[in-house]
């Protein structure tokens, strides 16, 4: 048996003997680790943290114009948001330049830093926070690890633990919270580590699988120490497993000191040939994937044998019917019966044959037989009636009034059949797609219709540019969790109305979390006590809407119309208004905190009591409108015009005010009392809190009289030097 040469230049093992006075190495190599694993997950939590949050930080604050997230940041977010769990919905689309740098700075900064560690391993040992620390890694047969072993050692090292605490993350509870999943993924890598650091050869499992070992440095280079092996002519015997006890009997022959270090073993014949022994345990693998694919071969024969003559027979069924409809359904009864046959086989063949058999049919007695038939066969029948129902739609333009009426009742049959397979299978519908589809109210006869969906779970629905005039969905559920039975995860059931027509449209008390109403028209549409957390109207037209005690908070209205909206007592908390038109809109008790409502048009509208705290009211048009006994404190009215306003009783505590157009604003309605009839004294107001410490020095257009109160009212300005 080969021994180790006395001029072998390295040792991964260094003594455990104590230093004076401080701990042992042992000890020192475990703080050493600690710290060096502590450094590297900082800087690789600060590589993805700080551009992102810089990045957020300008997207939140700079005035610059949007352009389209990056490419790469949007394929990188779509990867990670199932997994993660994180809702789409809440994806950004639109970002100022800058934020678009610096998220980009995200994807790169975390993959050049994660590169260099794992070259600086395979070149020097040492990742940065190693190399500080005076520890390095080494391998088994030479003094520096080679790139597949610093690859299947830190893939073990960090991929593992990931892992782990991701399926810990997913069973018990906690998803989808992602501090959880950082703090668990934290203890797993801190735990794996630890484990390695309790055994006697203080090897973790990870460097076990790699074969390499961490080692502390003293003056910058690889303590060595050898012993030669004990007893040189000691034969190896082979009883059980000769994997197990040749491996046992060669590593005995090492200390624990030498194992680390000492890796080229020299083996005798005798030896090589035992090992060679278990060559053919090696094809094992093979062999059952082999045997495998047979059996697996053998059951799918036996499956087709017995699948085939079910086929065929309800190929021969189904032949059977389409040629009794076609050929010997000659009377009404006949042709129902064949219909309905059709829809009981559940064969969705069928569908095709029934929707044009509706598109050509003149016996309006059938009509109804039809209806009936496609109701059976259920969601896979929507496609065909949602095309049949656009084809209606435009011979009812083209057609001449006279002609229309066959048109008309198979249109009103293909919106009833619609309706109905909507409501049985409520709950079922997610990614039922109905673009465009005219479902749109009709009081007159002969092809009355409104469409009544009421209490009806109508999630994951796609209502693009349909028109659905006049429907009533009263407490419908358009959101739902998903499989995963989470709310704001990737897997939410969300609906879709975008570019739809929603006019007089109700939605009273409806579950829309989520749901997009983007350039929608929601004209005189009722959302009063509807649930519509981050639901999105940009663009939209909810002009005369009601949103009476609605729940719009997080929503989104950029751009969109709610001219003489009635939003009483709506919550519209971090609700976006940015550029929205609300002339005349009623918002009396309305909470609008932290609200984004920069140069949103409110002219004459109606804000009495409504919670305006730290609310964004940026060069905003609120002339003659309406403010008595709103909160206005911490709002940012910088270049608001507020012209005509009425803030009697407002709060303005920490309001910026720098550059508020203040023109005839009323602060207070002087009270007038009449002596007689020639003599009128006016009364002034009582003293009151409202505006102590209030600036308006930067304030514009203050006249006397308004001026006047201010400084009665502890407000500051420079003209309150002079006493009135």
């Amino acid at each position: 048996m080969a021994q180790p040469s006395r001029s072998q230049p390295i040792s991964a093992q260094v003594s455990v003997a104590r230093v004076q006075g401080r701990l042992s190495v042992a000890h020192s190599l475990s703080l050493r680790r600690l710290a060096a694993w502590s450094l590297e997950v900082g800087l690789l939590v600060g590589s993805i943290a700080l551009p992102w949050g810089a990045g957020e930080l300008v997207r939140r604050h700079s005035t610059s114009e949007l352009v389209p997230v990056n490419s790469a940041v949007v394929v990188a977010e779509s990867l990670i948001a199932r997994p993660l769990g994180q809702p789409r919905q809440r994806l950004v689309t639109e970002v100022p330049p800058l934020t678009n740098v610096l998220w980009f700075g995200t994807l790169v900064l975390p993959g050049v830093f994660v590169g260099s560690q794992l070259y600086g391993l395979a070149t020097r040992g040492k990742t940065w926070p190693k190399g500080w620390l005076g520890i390095q890694v080494v391998a088994s047969d030479r003094p520096l690890p080679s790139a597949r072993k610093v690859l299947v050692r830190e893939l073990g090292r960090w991929g593992l633990p990931t892992v782990v605490a991701y399926g810990i993350w997913l069973g018990s509870g906690a998803f989808p919270s992602l501090p959880w999943l950082g703090g668990l993924a934290l203890a797993c890598g801190l735990g794996a580590g630890t484990i390695g650091q309790t055994s006697r050869s203080r090897w973790t499992w990870y460097d076990n699988l790699a074969g390499t070992r961490v080692v502390l440095l003293r003056g910058g280079q690889i303590l060595s120490r050898y012993h030669p092996a004990a007893d040189s002519q000691s034969n190896v015997s082979f009883n059980g497993d000769a994997s197990a006890s040749l491996t046992s009997s060669l590593l005995a022959r090492l200390t624990p000191e030498e194992y680390s270090g000492l890796r080229a073993i020299a083996m005798s014949p005798a030896e090589s040939a035992m090992l060679g022994l278990r060559g053919w345990r090696q094809h094992l693998p093979v062999i059952s994937a082999l045997a495998g694919v047979v059996m697996l071969g053998g059951l799918g024969a036996v499956w087709l044998d017995r699948r085939l003559p079910q086929a065929n027979q309800k190929d021969a069924l189904f032949l059977a019917l389409v040629e009794n409809l076609s050929r010997n359904a000659t009377s009404f009864s006949d042709r129902q019966a064949a219909a309905l046959a059709l829809a009981s086989s559940q064969d969705v063949r069928a569908i095709p044959l029934l929707v044009d058999m509706l598109a050509q049919t003149s016996d309006h007695s059938l009509l109804d037989t039809l209806q009936q038939a496609l109701v059976t066969l259920g969601p896979p029948a929507i496609p065909y009636l949602q095309r049949l129902n656009l084809a209606l739609a435009n011979d009812l333009l083209a057609l001449p009034p006279e002609q229309r009426l066959i048109s008309q009742l198979r249109q009103r049959t293909v919106k009833q059949t619609l309706t109905k397979i909507l409501v049985l299978h409520s709950g079922n519908l997610n990614q039922v797609d109905l673009s465009g589809t005219n479902l749109s109210y009709i009081i007159e006869s002969p092809d009355a219709f409104t469409m009544v969906l009421e209490q009806q779970n109508l999630a994951g629905i796609t209502w693009r540019n349909a028109v659905l005039s006049g429907a009533r969905m009263r407490k419908a559920k358009l959101f739902d969790a998903g499989a995963d039975g989470h709310e704001d995860t990737f897997d939410d059931w969300t609906t879709d109305f975008s570019g739809s027509d929603l006019t007089e449209v109700s939605l009273v008390a409806a579950h829309l979390r989520y749901t997009v109403f983007r350039n929608t028209s929601l004209l005189r549409a009722n959302l009063s006590n509807s649930f519509a957390t981050y639901a999105d109207f940009s663009g939209a037209n909810a002009s005369s809407a009601w949103f009476i005690a609605a729940d719009v908070s997080h929503g989104k209205f950029d751009r969109t119309s709610l001219v003489g909206a009635d939003l009483t007592d709506a919550n519209l908390t971090q609700t976006s208004l940015v550029d929205a038109r609300l002339r005349q809109a009623y918002l009396a008790g309305a909470t609008l905190t932290s609200a984004d409502l920069t140069r949103a048009d409110l002219a004459d509208a109606n804000l009495s009591e409504a919670n305006l705290t730290s609310a964004n009211l940026r060069q905003a048009n609120i002339t003659h409108s309406s403010l008595q006994g709103a909160d206005l404190s911490q709002a940012n009215l910088e270049g608001a015009n507020l012209e005509g306003a009425n803030l009697e009783g407002a709060v303005l505590a920490k309001a910026n005010l720098a550059g508020v157009n203040l023109a005839g604003a009323r602060f207070f309605t002087p009270e007038r009392s009449q002596e007689d009839a020639f003599v009128t004294t006016i009364v002034a107001p009582e003293t009151t809190e409202l505006l102590v410490g209030v600036d308006f020095s930067q304030a514009l257009n203050l006249e006397g009289e308004q001026l006047e109160y201010i400084c009665g009212q502890g407000g500051i300005h420079p003209a309150c030097r002079v006493e009135f």
